[in-house]
């Protein structure tokens, strides 16, 4: 093979035919390219293929710090420990597991059943006894009052220590 053959570029072929010069002017890209001295030609081959390997190392680059990230993602994943174990009554029907009868025993000595019942709204101030804290405080993951409490910590301080500067207007006399 001639070393001309080796630097021939291959053009982009468009529906439209290659524009407007293209139908003025029949094969001009491929003349000028054919005018072009050998080291103009490899030069343009080159930058083209150097792009494309720039591409492909970015690629790579990206690739390496999309699998760090997924095992720290690995990571994140909800643990059981803090699933509530349920399952709604219509799935239970489905499976055949579903227990029919008592299924919550209630404070107080009540199961929701007639003439075994206990209103909570009979005290409004303690809605849940210190056992059903402790097994609400379980599934709790962020306590979002501490939270608020932080940022607006935040916010004070910052309108604490920033200075704003006070602009005077005074009228001038005449």
């Amino acid at each position: 093979l001639r070393k001309d053959t080796m630097l021939r570029r291959t053009a982009q072929r468009s529906a439209g035919g290659g524009g407007l010069a293209e139908s003025f002017f029949p094969g001009y890209k491929d003349k000028v390219w054919a005018a072009l001295p050998p080291a103009v030609r490899s030069y343009q081959i080159n930058a083209q293929n150097s792009a494309f390997e720039g591409w492909c190392a970015t690629h790579m680059r990206l690739q390496g710090v999309m699998e760090q990230w997924e095992g720290v993602r690995s990571k994140m994943a909800p643990s059981q420990k803090y699933r509530k174990p349920y399952v709604d009554w219509r799935r239970q029907q489905i499976r055949g597991t579903m227990h029919y009868g008592r299924w919550y025993e209630g404070p107080k000595n009540s199961d929701y059943r007639p003439d075994s019942t206990h209103d909570r709204l009979e005290n409004v101030r303690e809605p849940f006894t210190p056992e059903e804290w402790e097994e609400r405080k379980q599934f709790r993951s962020w306590c979002m009052v501490s939270m608020g409490l932080g940022l607006w910590v935040l916010f004070a301080y910052y309108k604490v220590t920033t200075e704003v500067p006070v602009v005077w207007c005074e009228e001038q006399e005449q």
